[in-house]
Parts: C-alpha cells; sequence; structure tokens
C-alpha cells in the first residue's frame, strides 16, 4: 500500500507576509514605546527639578537667603565665580562633595578638581545627551533664571541668580509662583565643527540695545557659518556660576552671545514641545516652547509687577 506523505510548511509567500505583518506590527508599536520611555524621562527630570526647588528653601530657611548665581572667589582674571548649586550641595544630600570644595580658591584651582569633574545624576536630565566634554567637568541641565534682559551680568538683571549679589522670599514681589528659579538647558555639542541650532550658542553680530533687538540680531546670524559659534561650553562644569539662563527669548529658541556682555540664552530641552521650569515656591511646571513672550518675560522677573496669569 502506498501512503502519500504531506510535509507541512511555509511557503515563500506567506513566510513574507508573516515578516510584513511583524514590520508593521513593530512599526506601530515602537512610536508607543518611544512615546512612554520618553515620559519616564521627563518625570525624572520634573522630579530633579523638585529635588533643586526643595533644596533652594532648605538653604533660604538655613541662610535666610538665597545663594548668588555666580560669585565668591574668583581667579586673578576675575572670573568665573561659583555656582549657585554648589552651594546648595548639602540641602541635596551631596554633603561629603560639599566639603571637597575650598571656596577660599578659584574654582578652576587643581584643589577643586574632584568636584569640578563629579557628575552628579540630579543635575542631568535623562532625555539629554551625554556629556560630550567630562574633561571641562561634570555637567548640569538645570540652571539658575538671571532674568528677562539682555545684559549678562548687569546688576539690573531681573532674575534670581545674579553675579555677586543674593536676595530674599521679600525681594520676590511678584510672587514665588509667578516667577522662575530654575529651567532646563540643553548642554552644547562640544564640537564647533558641527551646528546644533536647538543646542549650539551662535556669536551674533552687533550691539543690540534692546531684548527685542537681540532676538533679531540672533536670527540674523548665519548658524550654517561655523565661524559664528560662539567659542563657549554650555554645561559644565557644574560648579561654574556662569551656567544660568535668561528670558529673553521662549524656550527652545537660537542662542547668540554678542561681545562683550549681551546675551539671549533661552531655556531648551529634548522633551517635545517645550522644557520643565522650577518656580520658586517649588512646583515644576511644563512651559511650552509656543508661550506668550511676554508672559515668559513676566516670569524671568522677581518684582516686575506684571500679569501672569495664564502660565
Amino acid at each position: 500500500m502506498n501512503i502519500s506523505k504531506h510535509r507541512m510548511g511555509f511557503t515563500l509567500v506567506e513566510l513574507l507576509v508573516v515578516i510584513a505583518i511583524i514590520g508593521i506590527l513593530v512599526g506601530l508599536l515602537l512610536p508607543a514605546v518611544q512615546a512612554a520611555r520618553e515620559a519616564a524621562r521627563r518625570m525624572q527630570c520634573t522630579n530633579n527639578q523638585k529635588q533643586l526647588g526643595i533644596a533652594l528653601h532648605n538653604y533660604h530657611d538655613t541662610h535666610r537667603t538665597f545663594p548668588f548665581g555666580n560669585g565668591g572667589t574668583k581667579s586673578l582674571s576675575g572670573g568665573p565665580g561659583y555656582s549657585a548649586v554648589s552651594l546648595m550641595l548639602p540641602f541635596m544630600e551631596q554633603t561629603p562633595l560639599y566639603d571637597s570644595i575650598n571656596f577660599s580658591l578659584p574654582l578652576t584651582d587643581p584643589f577643586n578638581d574632584t568636584a569640578r569633574l563629579a557628575e552628579v545624576a540630579g543635575f542631568l536630565c535623562p532625555s539629554d545627551r551625554e556629556n560630550p566634554q567630562p574633561q571641562t567637568g561634570g555637567a548640569i541641565n538645570y540652571m539658575g533664571n538671571k532674568g528677562s534682559l539682555h545684559l549678562w551680568n548687569d546688576p539690573s538683571q531681573t532674575g534670581i541668580f545674579l553675579s555677586d549679589k543674593s536676595f530674599r522670599f521679600r525681594d520676590i514681589t511678584d510672587g514665588t509662583s509667578n516667577t522662575s528659579a530654575f529651567s532646563e538647558r540643553l548642554l552644547t555639542d562640544g564640537n564647533n565643527g558641527v551646528s546644533d541650532l536647538r543646542s549650539d550658542v551662535f556669536l551674533g553680530t552687533g550691539d543690540p540695545a534692546t531684548p527685542d533687538e537681540a532676538i533679531q540680531m540672533c536670527y540674523a546670524t548665519d548658524a550654517t557659518n561655523l565661524a559664528n559659534q560662539f567659542p563657549l561650553f554650555m554645561g559644565a562644569p557644574w560648579i561654574n556660576g556662569q551656567h544660568t539662563y535668561t528670558h529673553v527669548d521662549v524656550p527652545n529658541r537660537r542662542s547668540c552671545g554678542f561681545f562683550p556682555t549681551k546675551a539671549t540664552m533661552p531655556a531648551s530641552s529634548r522633551h517635545p514641545g517645550g522644557a520643565n521650569s522650577g518656580l520658586c515656591d517649588g512646583s515644576v511646571r511644563f512651559i511650552s516652547e509656543n508661550i506668550d513672550r511676554t508672559l515668559w518675560r513676566a516670569i524671568g522677573t522677581r518684582s516686575g509687577g506684571e500679569i501672569t496669569s495664564g502660565l
């Protein structure tokens, strides 16, 4: 008796159909997975800024003032000075790191290299790139609010963290829930051979007289010309008080420096649509990159008397 035997298997066409279906499913699921991961990163970033806000309040409770934004012992050439977060370390469970700093020496002194090179996880947004220049020092994504003016080190700046100047809660007459303390800012890529419109700082030409003029001049700069990249690495080391941001322009817009002491340094992040901002009351809010510029500038002032409804 002849018994025919049949082999079970896939034809080539069937196999291709299965592969195509799997590819479609992966294509549908991958954006959802990426969105979930970004949501988790954004939550971690929010928590990092929340810890900064708590530390800021505890610092004020102890010292009856906020820390300065860029001050203390400086080099013989006049700078840079220590950052606000370097003074806040004991209130962020970083007392050993704080104790390793000799504040009577310039931050660039070799004695302070251990602290300068240390990476502090709570200073970094997980959505941003890794520190491209670790030899420069530990990086930070959360920078203090300098104010709404384009005048970089001018004592008339309107923010919370100025050079060699400290404020108290009573100085924030606009209200702590209406005034920014910290916001995100992307690390620059550390490479003047490529141009990153969101994270790089560009060399603006001219001498802007107003914040609006600074924005216009900044956008008139040819960002594709690598010679127009500003020779400045923003974001490291965290011990350096120069790492602040301004409310001249809304988040995720272009940054420019104008010699000698003017700049637009907006908040920025890799979160879709905006950036996290920690207010002086300790709360953290996600600020849309489409926020009204007048409102954003008002949030950058401690005592401007502006109306800030709609934040």
